[in-house]
Order: structure tokens, then sequence, then C-alpha cells
């Protein structure tokens, strides 16, 4: 199992993707395939963090922090 160190890279990672992401799809005017492509990467990215959020915190409650 990853650490919580890891797992905080990891995580500041994803959203700063997500962000990226999300601020290249603003610049778009029209929905093409890409834009898709990239709404459902972002989803997936999204999905991805709130995972590893829910992880570090049941990480931490095991250790006794918080």
């Amino acid at each position: 199992m990853k650490n919580i160190d890891s797992l905080q890279s990891h995580l500041d990672e994803l959203i700063k993707k997500h962000q990226e992401l999300h601020d290249k799809i603003e610049k778009f005017t029209l929905i093409t395939d890409e834009v898709r492509r990239l709404k459902t990467k972002k989803l997936w990215l999204k999905d991805e963090i709130y995972r590893i959020q829910r992880q570090i915190e049941s990480t931490e409650k095991g250790n006794g922090s918080r």
C-alpha cells in the first residue's frame, strides 16, 4: 500500500491535470470529438482524485492522525 506522502503527491498531480483539462476545454466553442474525449478524461481524473482523497483519509484515520 502506498504511503500518505506518495498518495498526496499523486493526488496533487491529478488535481493539476484536471485543472489543465478544465482550462483547455473552456477554450472550445464547439463540442467536437476532442472536447468529448477531454471531458471524459477530466471526469476520470475527478473520480480518481475522489478515490485517492478517500484512501488518504482512511489511512490517516487508521494511523490515529487528525
